[in-house]
């Protein structure tokens, strides 16, 4: 994968903590072994860094990675590996890069359209916007799952007007450990 932005911008307070150099990364879970697909929906970069950092863990692991947007993948989910989905929501609407995604979700799925999808989400946000925060996060969650997808872990939320790089390590600090059989 090549990343695309800089990190950070601002935004969000970017990720300072740095991942495990490669050799002291334990090897991919069984529940993952083989593909590992990030996508993301980003407006300000921030859910792109996450979404490379995932990915660049996955990389070391040994599993093959690919990173894109969620409008890149639209009707096109894989029903083998592990999808993770790191996303914002701008004043409730989904990123630019993720508005076909969200609307190809809205518009209605057979009810077993995804079963085989495995799946988890990170959404980014402000609490200081009470109304729309964690809104697209929430949608892209419940549409898998309600279209058939199984969610193989908890939905994580970052809060940029809180301690974002805590909430987002203690989501991703033992996602690996929860994605084996």
């Amino acid at each position: 994968f090549t990343r695309l932005l800089a990190p950070g911008d601002g935004a969000v307070a970017p990720v300072t903590q740095k991942p495990e150099p490669a050799e002291a990364v334990q090897p991919a879970p069984a529940a993952v072994q083989g593909s590992l697909l990030v996508l993301y929906g980003s407006n300000m970069g921030t859910c792109e860094e996450l979404a490379h950092r995932i990915a660049e863990d996955g990389q070391a692991k040994g599993l093959t990675v690919t990173v894109d947007t969620l409008d890149s993948h639209t009707n096109q989910l894989p029903k083998e590996g592990v999808t993770v989905i790191v996303t914002s929501s701008y004043n409730g609407a989904p990123p630019d890069n993720a508005a076909a995604f969200c609307q190809w979700l809205q518009n209605g799925l057979a009810p077993d359209a995804l079963k085989g999808v495995q799946y988890t989400v990170f959404g980014c946000g402000n609490r200081d916007w009470a109304a729309t925060y964690q809104r697209i996060p929430q949608l892209v969650d419940s549409s898998l799952e309600k279209y058939g997808a199984t969610r193989i872990y908890r939905r994580g939320e970052g809060n940029a007007a809180g301690d974002f790089d805590g909430q987002f390590q203690a989501w991703y600090t033992p996602l690996w450990g929860a994605l084996a059989p």
